[in-house]
């Protein structure tokens, strides 16, 4: 799959070996990612990382995968493209370690032009970086490029709108 910063593979045996370059690279910054977010370390990404934990619908395999989030009204938010949020189960909480700490939460899609909107705003304005994986940036006036949203909507985009339960 390809994002606003990488083009589409050409579909040649170059385009498709620096795809699969690409992939491992991700792989193993993830990996990293991942380490550090369960370590006493975790506090030098945490404010901005997390991580999200899902099991494969049809494989059963365990995904645990290191996302951007912000922080709004008790809730984190997730903007993402990612295959990981197709596995998430309706009515079953998902396994997130947030601040170091392993919890489940709550979740919610949110899709909809109008409805995505001002999560977006809130996931731009409080992580910028995320911007440029999603291709969607703020306009001048602070609110979302609404033809940036489409675009990514295209490619489809959502939110995730996780609200963590009380650790026990």
């Amino acid at each position: 799959m390809s994002t606003p910063s990488t083009p589409p593979s050409t579909g040649t045996a170059a385009g498709e070996s620096a795809g699969r370059g690409r992939l491992r690279m991700q792989a193993a910054v993830d990996a990293v990612m991942r380490a550090l977010l369960r370590s006493p370390l975790h506090r030098l990404l945490s404010a901005k990382l997390m991580i999200v934990t899902v099991v494969g619908r049809t494989t059963g395999r365990v995904y645990a995968n290191p996302v951007g989030y912000a922080e709004s009204d008790g809730a984190l938010l997730v903007g993402t493209a990612a295959g990981w949020r197709r596995n998430l189960r309706p009515g079953e909480p998902v396994r997130i370690t947030w601040r170091g700490r392993e919890r489940l939460a709550d979740w919610e899609v949110i899709s909809g032009e109008n409805e995505i909107a001002e999560p977006y705003r809130i996931i731009l304005t409080q992580n910028p970086t995320h911007g440029r994986f999603a291709g969607i940036s703020l306009d001048a006036d602070g609110n979302v490029d609404r033809e940036q949203l489409r675009a990514a909507l295209g490619r489809g985009t959502v939110v995730v709108r996780l609200r963590p339960r009380s650790m026990r």
